[in-house]
């Protein structure tokens, strides 16, 4: 079931997936008035580039007063949380399943900053753009389908987000949807290091040696611990447990038990 209502939630559920995100004050207060159900997201560029396009998001233009999206997504993955209110983004289109030419009472709206060339988005900024999509979809009940570029639901000549194969986004945002095949953020991987650190220690060669001797020359850096060849596929620990195993097995056929 869609949620129905302002997403005050939208700082803390992009947290939740291990993304950045910066607060704008009064953001859950900011808006053109109240959402109705939510049924999806809506994708946008900004055709700025700068550091500075949020402003315009926020405050709006001299024909049109912000806020104007919900969400902008800075050029290294950085959420800015502008409004939990409707923006003036959508403008006049359709899609299956949304209101026509009324999509802004029923999307949240992420402006990402990019020049609009399609030649400037950078790793961080992709990957965040398809993992936070797919958190907002998740909290809204709805599915990668309803993760649209402006330039599919305008009839206004949109070209938004340019460079970006939608198809293949929606089928990212999915595999985030499911957690199938999702790679760790980069921020979740500094908090997995961070949690090794403070308990074992610094990840230096020593561990990755060592990590060798038990799991086998291949696996060092792969995360893949099959073992060594020389030891039927097992890994250093496995091979010595099965030692053990074996001669308990055979103490006891010789050492007669206690009375």
């Amino acid at each position: 079931m869609s949620w129905t209502g302002d997403p005050i939630w939208l700082a803390d559920v992009l947290r939740a997936v291990g993304l950045r995100v910066i607060e704008h004050e009064g953001w859950r207060d900011r808006g053109h008035g109240d959402f109705r159900d939510l049924r999806g997201v809506l994708c946008h560029h900004t055709a700025g580039g700068g550091t500075e396009d949020w402003r315009i998001v926020q405050y709006g233009r001299p024909d049109l007063d912000g806020p104007l999206a919900q969400l902008v997504l800075e050029r290294d993955g950085t959420f800015r949380v502008i409004a939990a209110g409707v923006c003036w983004h959508a403008g006049r289109g359709s899609w299956p399943g949304w209101p026509t030419d009324n999509a802004n009472y029923h999307v949240i709206g992420i402006e990402a900053v990019s020049r609009g060339d399609g030649t400037d988005w950078t790793p961080a900024q992709l990957d965040a753009y398809k993992r936070g999509c797919a958190a907002i979809l998740g909290r809204i009940g709805r599915t990668a389908d309803d993760c649209v570029a402006h330039r599919e639901y305008s009839r206004e000549g949109k070209i938004d987000p340019a460079g970006i194969d939608m198809d293949e986004f929606r089928r990212d945002v999915a595999a985030f949807l499911e957690r199938k095949d999702a790679p760790m953020s980069a921020s979740e991987v500094t908090q997995l290091q961070e949690f090794i650190i403070k308990f074992c220690g610094p990840i230096s060669s020593d561990v990755k040696d060592i990590r060798e001797q038990l799991c086998g020359l291949d696996q060092r850096d792969l995360g893949q611990y099959a073992g060594w060849p020389q030891l039927g596929g097992h890994t250093l620990v496995d091979a010595l447990a099965d030692v053990i195993g074996r001669l308990d097995k055979f103490e006891s056929r010789f050492i007669p038990p206690a009375l």
